[in-house]
């Protein structure tokens, strides 16, 4: 992995991974550079290494598909920490037989507060379909989730990966801070962290990038480009972040500093409660899953693209890697996790 210091690329090992079939368009972050990947006519993979002082040119930014990147629980806990006095608050969610369950915000975070998404859902919503309100998610009340959203299992005893958990949370910030989740965490987080480039993907915000031609247009895995170049997406805080690699790593870097002791923006605390293993399911924090006692992993696979950061938080070590087209298997195969580890 790396940091942001001048390191040289091995160029060779770079080419093996390509040779084995990692096809990706547009845009990767490797280490310090920024990789430009693109088919040419003959099907074969074209790609460029550029350095930092490139980045204008290839900094656009993509969408960061299950968005749950390590800015969740910077913003969470910014927002709400003066509105709920700890992450183990309750949560008023219902079991299906309409009791109260006994879920928490942790347990939301992680994944195991017993809320079930339904299937195949929060995928393939298009920007000239109807308009899907949040509430609308929640209830279930649409093709793109059919699940009403409760604590269908005891919390605490299952991790089931859910995005309504993370609507939930959308929510809740809405409702305390009388203002529009997008609108919140551009206030208190990005620009504060001088991010330009970072934003949660409302159908207006797409509009006006779109505009200036500041988006990276979404292609599946046959290479099409998909309907509408990019997906809507109304479930902003479970999927609807956008960044780029380099503005993903600052994030990454604050949230280190943040973890050492060493930030203004996040407390200590914050940070290392964030990387705290889960009870009964070591290998997941808070939004985010963890290897070893030492790296903290946040990944993204969505119909427009793929991406994984890695962060070694002793050694301040990142690696992110994003790339604007669905390869249709996970990052362990179509190759994203092997050049995080370069």
């Amino acid at each position: 992995m790396g940091n942001f210091e001048d390191e040289p690329i091995d160029e060779t090992e770079l080419n093996q991974y390509l040779e084995e079939g990692i096809q990706m368009r547009d845009l990767v972050n490797l280490k310090k550079a920024f990789l430009s990947l693109d088919t040419n006519k003959d099907g074969l993979i074209e790609y460029d290494i550029k350095k930092l002082g490139d980045i204008n040119k290839f900094d656009l930014p993509v969408q960061e598909p299950n968005g749950k990147t390590v800015i969740n629980f910077d913003q969470f806990m910014k927002i709400m920490i003066d509105n709920i006095k700890t992450n183990d608050s309750k949560v008023i969610l219902l079991t299906p037989d309409g009791k109260e369950s006994d879920a928490t915000i942790r347990l939301i975070l992680n994944h195991t507060s017993g809320i079930v998404d339904g299937e195949d859902s929060f995928y393939g919503l298009r920007r000239n379909d109807p308009e899907v309100s949040l509430l609308d998610v929640l209830e279930g009340r649409t093709p793109y989730n059919k699940r009403r959203t409760a604590s269908e299992k005891q919390p605490g005893t299952e991790f089931e990966y859910s995005d309504a958990g993370y609507c939930v949370l959308q929510l809740m910030i809405q409702e305390i801070m009388q203002a529009g989740f997008e609108e919140v965490v551009t206030r208190y987080v990005f620009e504060p962290l001088g991010l330009k480039k970072t934003f949660f993907a409302s159908l207006k915000t797409i509009e006006l990038r779109e505009k200036d031609h500041n988006l990276a247009a979404g292609y599946d895995s046959e290479g099409a480009l998909i309907p509408g170049k990019y997906p809507q997406i109304p479930d902003l805080a479970a999927s609807g972040l956008w960044s780029t690699p380099y503005e993903l790593m600052k994030i990454a870097e604050e949230f280190s500093e943040a973890a050492n002791g060493r930030s203004s923006f996040l407390h200590r605390e914050s940070a290392r409660e964030m990387i705290k293993p889960t009870e009964n399911f070591s290998w997941v924090s808070l939004g985010l899953f963890l290897r070893g006692d030492d790296t903290v992993v946040s990944q993204g696979w969505g119909e427009n693209g793929q991406s994984m950061l890695k962060l070694n938080f002793v050694t301040g070590e990142i690696a992110v890697v994003m790339i604007n087209q669905n390869p249709d298997v996970d990052q362990t195969e179509s190759g994203v996790e092997q050049l995080t580890s370069l």
